[in-house]
């Protein structure tokens, strides 16, 4: 197997023949600092709203484990969107490995199978991924939040996070709550006093 040119791949057979795998153009750019600039901006601004608003638990063991659900969402965030999620082998790692003398190698380069959008090895469970441009072994979907694939080596991370960014909704819901609640309470005004009875003139 050899490649020439960005997207361009041949495989030898044992015959001697030379045949083209099919060739894409280069994938385009992908930029996937807007879903991670938007998530930072979201979050940003909804705590930033909550400490301005005087909503940031005023309890102290209540603060502590507020402040350690954001830092690890923010923690397993970061580690599901940047770590490899499982990239398949590309076509030119494939005939390094397989180049090595073996006596199966004919047998395992015919049984060989690429992808035909990017030429990486595929396996049971590989995808390709038309927003990465690049297969992922046991591929779940992409997710635009995180600019990334949820695959194999991101399946326990994905779930992680999605358990403690619901926490973090649902804990900064409430705390709004009992701010704005809070906050219409001092802004009523105090009832008026009943009014007083009617006095009745004494006959003479």
């Amino acid at each position: 197997i050899a490649q020439s040119g960005a997207m361009a791949t041949t495989a030898t057979l044992p015959s001697g023949a030379t045949v083209d795998l099919p060739s894409l153009p280069a994938p385009r750019p992908q930029r996937k600092w807007q879903p991670r600039l938007v998530w930072v901006s979201l979050h940003a601004g909804g705590i930033g709203l909550l400490l301005l608003s005087g909503g940031w638990p005023s309890q102290t063991s209540i603060a502590a484990v507020y402040s350690a659900v954001i830092t690890l969402t923010a923690l397993l965030y970061a580690a599901a969107s940047f770590r490899d999620p499982g990239y398949a082998e590309t076509a030119a790692k494939t005939a390094a490995r397989l180049a090595s003398p073996s006596d199966d190698f004919q047998e395992a380069l015919l049984d060989q199978a690429y992808c035909v959008h990017c030429h990486a090895e595929l396996r049971a469970r590989t995808k390709h991924c038309h927003d990465c441009c690049r297969c992922v072994r046991r591929m779940d979907h992409h997710c635009w939040w995180l600019g990334n694939c949820v695959g194999e080596r991101t399946h326990c991370i994905f779930v992680s996070y999605l358990f403690l960014q619901t926490a973090l909704l649902v804990a900064t819901g409430v705390f709004a709550s009992l701010a704005v609640g809070a906050a219409e309470r001092r802004g009523d005004p105090p009832p008026p006093p009943p009014p007083a009875a009617p006095r009745h003139a004494t006959p003479r």
